[in-house]
């Protein structure tokens, strides 16, 4: 039980500088851009066009899976629809700036190219496989533009901490646990020792490892390098690098209360099926993982920042769980 609350603290510091910058960023969206502009051009009429945008918006985010939830979430109340904020989801969390060049670094120019394009790819199909499945809303909610008396500090930290937060902690608290469980009770070599060489049982089991675990994308780097070093095929670890920061418990139930749960689950499938296809390809390519790649720690020690963040979104969280938004509303 100790280990659990371990894993749990330390998984929560890890990504709670990003869920802080993610809801700020919401904020920010929430305040400054007009519903009306959102609508236009992510909104369910927006079609495959919205949905490209936000690829291309995505791709280069150095955003993680839990740092792209508030955004998201921002972006589908002011009006974005279905198809272009599950475009969003997918493609933002597998890549950025940042991993691309540490990608290179470490695994190679094949692997630094094929994560931001299989990001796109699997971004635009998700999209429109959701879009399909969820069906779009009406282009008529959330029109109307914040006055601009309301755009100042203040109104972007209710929006992030109060309104935003308020609506994902619930979902936040138990996909954290789901992690906590996962990362203790799985032991870190089971996998490893179980593949044998055998590539067809290695890339199914690693996207089921990637699912339920918090890994952003650069952290997923060292990880794949070591499997790699260890003997996992370069397509299994690609398998890893895509479903591990596209996906995990903690995002699927937020994701769920966004799109609905049928676009949910096609959502899932779309990037488990994309990211076994783009192992598979990445095992057709010679030396596709650099002969530089080393043996990496997971482990390591977080920063002040980490810390800081964790408490100062520890505290919003149990706020919101104890006092939700429409309590304060009807007290006020």
């Amino acid at each position: 039980m100790v280990e659990i609350l371990k894993s749990f603290v330390h998984v929560f510091a890890m990504m709670a500088p990003w869920l802080v910058f993610g809801f700020f960023m919401a904020g920010i969206v929430a305040v400054w851009i007009p519903r009306s502009w959102v609508n236009r051009m992510m909104g369910g009429s927006s079609g495959i066009g919205g949905i490209l945008r936000a690829v291309a918006i995505g791709v280069p985010l150095p955003i993680c899976s839990c740092g792209v939830l508030p955004i998201a979430a921002g972006l589908r109340k002011h009006g974005a629809g279905k198809g272009p904020t599950a475009a969003l989801l997918v493609s933002t969390p597998q890549t950025g700036i940042d991993s691309i060049l540490a990608t290179y670094a470490l695994m190679g120019p094949v692997f630094a190219v094929a994560r931001p394009v299989a990001a796109a790819l699997t971004g635009i199909i998700g999209g429109v496989v959701v879009s399909a499945v969820g069906g779009e809303d009406a282009d008529v909610v959330a029109v109307e533009d914040a006055p601009a008396g309301s755009r100042g500090i203040k109104a972007i930290f209710w929006q992030a901490y109060r309104r935003l937060l308020g609506s994902v902690a619930k979902p936040l608290a138990i996909g954290l646990a789901i992690s906590a469980l996962v990362t203790v009770l799985v032991p870190d070599n089971f996998f490893t020792d179980a593949f044998h060489g055998n590539d067809w049982i290695a890339m199914p089991v690693m996207a089921l490892v990637g699912f339920p675990m918090y890994v952003c994308s650069t952290a997923s780097i060292p990880i794949a390098a070591s499997l790699i070093a260890k003997g996992v095929s370069p397509g299994a670890a690609f398998v890893f690098l895509m479903v591990g920061p596209a996906m995990n418990a903690m995002s699927l139930t937020t994701v769920s209360a966004l799109v609905g749960r049928k676009a949910a689950v096609a959502y899932l499938i779309t990037i488990i099926v994309g990211a076994l296809l783009c192992g598979a390809v990445i095992n057709l390519v010679p030396n596709a993982a650099s002969a530089s790649v080393l043996s990496a720690t997971t482990g390591h020690a977080l920063s002040y920042v980490h810390w800081v963040s964790a408490v100062f979104l520890a505290v919003l969280m149990v706020y919101n769980l104890v006092r939700p938004l429409h309590m304060g509303r009807k007290r006020n």
